[in-house]
C-alpha cells in the first residue's frame, strides 16, 4: 500500500493520471497527424488502413475532395489519432487521454527492427513504455475500431525504450531485474522504490512516470510534437 500511495502522489500532477493500458489503432475516420521519417508533419482526417502483428502497416488520409492518400508505415516515425468522443462513453478510457500514439522504435522481439508501437506513457523523460502486442494474451473485447475496452495488466508485457536508444522486453516474471536495469541509475528513485517484485507489476507505468519526474534529463529531440 505504501508503494501505491507514493506513486499516486508522484503522478497526481501529471496530465495523464493514466491507465497505461493499450487502446489499439483506430480504424475508423478521426482527426490526427503523422510525422514522416523526413520530419514532415501531415495533419487531417485519417485512419489506420491495415495492421501487421498489431502494428500499423499504413495510414490513409481523406482529402478535402474526398480522394484518399495512403502512406506506408516505413515512411512514418509517428502516428497520432484523436480518440473519438463516442469511445469515452464506455467509461474505460480516461478523459485525460486525447490521442492514441504510435512511434517508430526498435523492437527487441524482432532483433531491434524499427516498428510502429503504441506508446503508453506521456511524452518527456528518458524512459518510455510501449505495448508489446506479441506478448499479450488476447482475451479482451474490441469496439470503436480496435479499441481495447478492458484488460488485466498482469497479462501484459511491454517494450521499454531508454534514452531513445536502448530497448528491452519487460515481462512480469523478470520484473526485479527490469527494475534494476531501468531505474538503478537514479538515486532519488531508488531511495523511494529500492526493490520491486511481481506483485508491483501492475504499477510499472506509474513507476516510469515517477522515474521521469524524479530523474529528469534533457528531453530528446523527438519527444515533443
Amino acid at each position: 500500500m505504501k508503494l501505491v500511495a507514493v506513486l499516486f502522489l508522484l503522478v497526481a500532477n501529471t496530465i495523464c493520471l493514466a491507465q497505461y493500458n493499450p487502446l489499439g489503432a483506430i480504424t475508423m475516420w478521426t482527426d490526427g497527424y503523422v510525422v514522416t521519417t523526413k520530419n514532415d508533419t501531415i495533419r487531417g482526417e485519417l485512419r489506420i488502413g491495415s495492421l501487421v502483428n498489431s502494428s500499423p502497416a499504413n495510414v490513409i488520409f481523406r482529402n478535402a475532395d474526398k480522394s484518399k492518400t495512403k502512406i506506408k508505415a516505413e515512411d512514418l516515425s509517428l502516428i497520432a489519432q484523436r480518440i473519438p468522443n463516442c469511445a469515452y462513453k464506455t467509461g474505460s478510457i480516461s478523459t485525460e487521454q486525447e490521442l492514441v500514439v504510435f512511434e517508430r522504435v526498435p523492437n527487441p522481439r524482432q532483433n531491434g527492427k524499427l516498428m510502429l508501437l503504441e506508446r503508453l506513457t506521456p511524452f518527456g523523460g528518458s524512459v518510455a513504455l510501449y505495448f508489446d502486442a506479441s506478448g499479450w494474451k488476447k482475451t479482451t473485447e474490441f469496439t470503436f475500431g480496435n479499441f481495447i475496452l478492458e484488460t488485466d495488466r498482469l497479462e501484459l508485457s511491454y517494450i521499454i525504450l531508454k534514452n531513445g536508444r536502448e530497448s528491452l522486453l519487460a515481462k512480469r516474471a523478470d520484473f526485479e531485474g527490469v527494475h534494476d536495469r531501468l531505474f538503478g541509475d537514479c538515486p532519488a528513485f531508488v531511495r523511494n522504490f529500492p526493490t520491486a517484485n511481481r506483485r508491483d507489476w501492475r504499477f510499472l507505468g506509474e513507476m516510469v512516470t515517477a522515474y521521469n519526474q524524479l530523474c529528469q534529463k534533457e528531453p530528446l529531440a523527438n519527444e515533443s510534437y
